[in-house]
């Protein structure tokens, strides 16, 4: 039986819920089989999907669904898909450190090819069906602001939650740092003392 005392234990960062780790619809898939019948034919699809939460450096997708729209046009050999999506991010200003976000509006411009060369950024399906989630996404992703701003004239941490210190509170600071460590460790200038021996 196994002792509960030794059972791995898990934190409130590893209990992420299980939503958050899937994209709402898994697919958003659009039939192109009549579409391709004809090339210059369109048809207009409307995206909206909750997205699993996806990270860069200090910003992230929030809860709020991804939505736009899109025109799929019939090409030779498969279709394109021009158009947009409006999403909302939040984050951490790079300048003062408090919590900030928009929305965003982000252009949609892809080619999807049957048989497409593996070294382009053409996309391969199968000529009956394309799946637009992964370019939404990627286009989600791609556009999240790696060092957000709150506004373009942000002045920086406020002085009340973040006191700056002067070279000279600095200086004292370490120093007390640093004699709190010789009481607790000792001077390690003396350590080789602690090697010798006076037994007779």
């Amino acid at each position: 039986m196994t002792d509960p005392a030794q059972e791995p234990t898990s934190t409130a960062a590893d209990q992420t819920p299980e939503d958050d780790l899937v994209d709402k619809p898994p697919k958003l898939l659009v039939s192109v089989s009549e579409l391709r019948k004809r090339l210059g034919q369109r048809q207009v699809e409307p995206v909206d999907v909750l997205l699993a939460r996806r990270h860069v450096v200090a910003s992230r997708t929030s809860d709020e669904p991804v939505t736009g729209e899109v025109t799929v046009e019939s090409i030779e050999r498969g279709v394109t898909v021009r158009g947009h999506v409006n999403f909302s991010w939040v984050g951490e200003c790079r300048r003062c450190l408090d919590d900030t976000g928009s929305t965003l509006e982000v252009d949609i411009d892809e080619i999807f090819q049957v048989g497409a060369p593996e070294d382009t950024e053409i996309v391969d399906f199968d000529g009956d069906q394309i799946d637009l989630l992964p370019v939404v996404r990627d286009a989600v992703v791609f556009s999240l602001p790696l060092a957000p701003l709150c506004r373009a004239d942000c002045p920086g941490p406020d002085p009340d939650r973040y006191p700056a210190m002067s070279v000279e509170q600095s200086e004292e600071v370490r120093r007390t740092e640093r004699r709190e460590q010789l009481d607790r460790e000792g001077d390690p200038r003396w350590s080789a003392l602690n090697e010798l021996r006076f037994d007779s």
